[in-house]
């Protein structure tokens, strides 16, 4: 059954929805992904719809999987499609306003038509999901429900922000904040993409950076327009679009970018030096070296080298290296909300070794470097600038400064840096420091 713009034989975006959710559940792919895979062939109008619906049911997992467990001892167990599409029907009804009838009955048709055998558990379930809730309170697991994030993530802002900032991020983490517009100037002039974007009815709104723009509002999302595939311009988050100005590279500069992959940062960077000088993006995954080097050559990149090589140990000798590491990703929660429940210590600290290592590679090769993370998380921002040693130069802060101490450790440097968060700043949360390389 094809979906149709005209409403005929339309498969249900709760259908479509729940297949992405297994498909994200099973391969610890991200939701963009999985939507390429699943609902690529739909028109941009149901990519939407069950983009919202997969986003939105990630976003509150916790507080979804409470209901069910509690309705369901074997919820677990269940098959993955089974399980995604009463996860769906429970966001309806709890959190989307659906009445619970309608739900029930859209989630029993959908799975009479693929598997008959569930409908009668189906239907059971969800009856029993009605009666249940959340009850309030202040303890850690209560909190970690009404703001749908997991029980440690709670306890670690507590400690970081106090409970009260805490409380707004979380709650911020759960809205999506606006798209940006980066307007790559190697294809086209800001006057030419503003004026294109307003005659397609994407109202836009300056930022600080001349060639960003906030998204007000939208009739068809820029990101589906001609333009955007042409690659005049692209969606980035506002913080991650500082991180090059951050930089600060000039035309004749040679520049190392260690984790470059899938590119933004680094085409950003080549527009900034006007496609002159030199440009040289390493990445450890053949994958994602190949389409990196599709995605510069449709934004117009020429002055870039791209190399596979581990950032660790890569040999060179620049004037400027971005170490954008691979990194928890606890800032971008709103947008990656399916990361939120993936979050493991060990790997954590495995990602906060390669973080330190990827340092000291930058460190002692250039003659400046300029860190960054999409991350909260004191041990992979304000504590890998202090493992270093190295000088930190101050940059001017659009967004917030870092944080002073934690859980016994300081930062001297905290008024040098810069923090971005998702409840002060409407983008992903990210830190971002510069340092004196040893070559200098």
């Amino acid at each position: 059954m094809s979906a149709c713009s005209d409403g005929r034989d339309v498969i249900p975006t709760q259908e479509i929805a729940a297949k992405v959710l297994a498909l994200v559940e099973r391969g610890g792919i991200s939701v963009k992904t999985a939507i390429a895979r699943v609902a690529g062939r739909y028109d941009y109008k149901i990519r939407g719809s069950v983009h919202a619906y997969s986003i939105e049911t990630l976003k509150r997992l916790n507080a979804i999987d409470y209901f069910l467990k509690n309705s369901a001892p074997k919820f677990d167990s269940l098959n993955p499609f089974v399980r995604n599409l009463l996860r769906i029907a429970v966001y309806e009804m709890k959190y989307k306003g659906v009445h619970p009838a309608l739900a029930t009955d859209s989630a029993v048709r959908i799975v009479k038509k693929r598997n008959g055998r569930f409908a009668s558990l189906v239907n059971a379930i969800l009856r029993k999901v009605e009666s249940i809730k959340i009850e309030g309170g202040d303890s850690i697991e209560r909190v970690a429900l009404r703001f749908f994030h997991p029980e440690w993530f709670v306890n670690y802002t507590y400690e970081l922000l106090g409970e009260e900032e805490a409380k707004k991020l979380m709650e911020a983490n759960l809205s999506t904040p606006p798209p940006y517009i980066r307007v790559n100037e190697l294809k086209s002039s800001i006057e030419a993409v503003v004026r294109y974007l307003e005659d397609n009815e994407v109202v836009l709104a300056p930022t600080f950076m001349d060639e960003v723009f906030k998204v007000e509002s939208y009739e068809k999302h820029p990101a589906s327009l001609d333009w955007h595939s042409e690659g005049r311009y692209v969606i980035q988050d506002l913080a991650s679009c500082f991180v090059s100005h951050a930089l600060n590279p000039s035309h004749d500069d040679t520049v190392v970018d260690l984790a470059a992959a899938p590119g933004m940062k680094t085409s950003h960077i080549a527009m900034l030096m006007g496609n002159e000088g030199k440009i040289i993006a390493v990445d450890n995954s053949p994958k994602r070296v190949r389409r990196m080097k599709s995605k510069m050559k449709q934004l117009g990149v020429r002055n870039v080298e791209i190399k596979l090589g581990d950032g660790c140990r890569f040999n060179f000798v620049a004037d400027k290296v971005l170490v954008d590491a691979p990194c928890s990703s606890t800032g971008s929660y709103s947008t990656q909300p399916n990361v939120k429940w993936t979050f493991d210590w060990k790997k954590f600290r495995g990602t906060v070794a390669v973080q330190r290592k990827m340092l000291k590679n930058a460190i002692k090769s250039a003659d400046e470097v300029l860190y960054s993370t999409c991350s909260i998380m004191f041990e992979e921002n304000e504590s890998n600038i202090n493992s270093v040693r190295a000088e930190v130069i101050e940059l001017d802060s659009p967004f917030s400064r870092g944080i002073k101490e934690f859980r016994g450790e300081r930062f001297e440097n905290w008024d040098k840096v810069v923090r971005s968060f998702s409840h002060l700043h409407n983008c992903s949360g990210f830190f971002i420091a510069k340092l004196k390389g040893e070559n200098q």
